[in-house]
């Protein structure tokens, strides 16, 4: 086994990971049939609607300065070069913090004029400024997470989700039931968020050797066409939501944002791949090691054929019963929903490992050419069925995404 197979042990790094994904799936899905008795339908579609102004916040400042400082720390770390890997460590957190309080600041300072937004919400200036405070403290979970990721450091990144995870969703649920709603629900996720920083605050603390540096521009030159694929992700995880929000509502948007949430827990069979292989696939090919690539790839295809189609197929089956269980038979009309997406949650794994492996190998600009192309049909098929399918129109078009996503990224993964 070489050094690099040895400190980015891909198999370990998926139990690692896979761990930490069930048990904050468990909480997830815990977390929203909660959710669904303590609040209304429209106080979830709010929710849900804040959950998209963290995501887009984070997304904004936040951008693509964890997979650069995943990969390049890992690229320094396999070159036998720690003091570089501290370089670029420091190098993405200035760069992040340099863009995150200013932001912050403007944001909270909008926040009155931003409140509009939140349709029959009762305190929504509020309501927008704990969201922020929330984002700011997950924009730094997200590097201090890629910090460990690009050293090898796995358990690190498990032990900063089960603490911010539980914590967060269980004390944002006992705000709630007090009677602070969803501001309570979004407290908790700040005070959560908090907590998690100071805690990876002192597992980095003496990390990598003191001293070095590492140039801006790698970074940047990196950072920048990827920082416009995240956004454009971000169209595609969030982007049918804001439109049945808009077109459909609050009490729609609610049942909605529950069965795309939970079906996502099936993410939990190549979340942990995807996390273990990028700085793997980084290394490797950095070292010009393309049967590595190529050996690394195929495992995890295999891993995902194995385990996600049959779990998916099984999930659509027994849809209208489990949503009958777990969120109560109000939200069985979104069975058919919960069966389009879990049927394609296979096309999604295969889709996300490829987009990765593009990211790894540093072809950026094909990264961004797949992913937007598939979010631009996407979104036109969301905004176009809406009205007439209502949240159906999401599944499918979360379903072709999916295959378009597979199919151009075979195509423009090198060989």
């Amino acid at each position: 086994m070489t050094k690099d197979a040895e400190l980015y042990n891909v198999p370990r790094g998926t139990a690692y990971l896979t761990s930490q994904q069930i048990i904050l799936y468990i909480t997830y899905l815990v977390f929203y049939a909660l959710l669904a008795r303590v609040l209304s339908k429209q106080e979830v579609g709010l929710f849900a609607v804040l959950a998209l102004i963290q995501a887009l916040f984070v997304g904004v400042v936040s951008g693509s300065f964890p997979s650069a400082a995943t990969r390049f720390i890992s690229r320094s770390i396999a070159s036998g070069n720690p003091e570089a890997a501290n370089g670029v460590a420091r190098t993405t957190l200035r760069l992040s913090l340099t863009i995150l309080i200013p932001v912050f600041i403007i944001a909270a300072a909008f926040s009155p004029f931003l409140s509009g937004f939140l349709l029959g919400a009762i305190d929504p200036t509020d309501l927008l400024l704990v969201t922020f405070v929330s984002a700011l403290f997950a924009d730094l979970m997200l590097l201090y997470a890629a910090f460990f990721i690009g050293v090898g450091r796995y358990a690190q990144t498990l032990y900063q989700n089960l603490l911010y995870v539980p914590l967060s969703r269980g004390l944002g649920l006992f705000l709630a039931y007090l009677g602070l709603r969803v501001f309570g629900v979004m407290a908790g996720w700040a005070i959560g968020g908090m907590v998690t920083i100071l805690l990876s605050i002192y597992m980095w603390h003496g990390r990598l050797p003191r001293g070095g540096s590492y140039p801006l521009r790698p970074i940047l030159a990196f950072s920048l066409p990827v920082f416009v694929s995240m956004l454009i992700t971000l169209g595609w995880q969030w982007g049918d939501m804001a439109i049945v929000y808009l077109l459909l509502g609050p009490v729609i948007l609610g049942p909605y944002y529950l069965v795309v949430n939970s079906v996502s827990f099936l993410s939990v069979l190549w979340i942990p791949v995807n996390q273990a292989i990028y700085p793997a696939l980084s290394a490797a090919h950095s070292a010009d090691d393309i049967r590595g690539v190529s050996d690394r790839l195929a495992s995890a295809f295999r891993l995902i054929n194995l385990s996600v189609l049959p779990i998916g197929a099984a999930l659509a089956a027994v849809s209208p019963t489990a949503l009958a269980i777990v969120y109560g038979p109000q939200y069985v009309s979104e069975a058919l929903t919960m069966s389009i997406l879990s049927v394609s949650s296979v096309l999604a794994a295969r889709g996300a490992l490829l987009v990765t492996t593009l990211q790894a190998v540093g072809h950026t600009r094909q990264y961004v050419g797949v992913t937007l192309t598939s979010t631009l049909a996407f979104l036109a098929i969301v905004g176009l069925g809406a009205l007439p399918l209502g949240t159906l129109a999401g599944a499918i078009g979360r379903a072709i995404l999916s295959f378009l996503i597979v199919g151009l990224a075979i195509f423009a993964t090198p060989r």
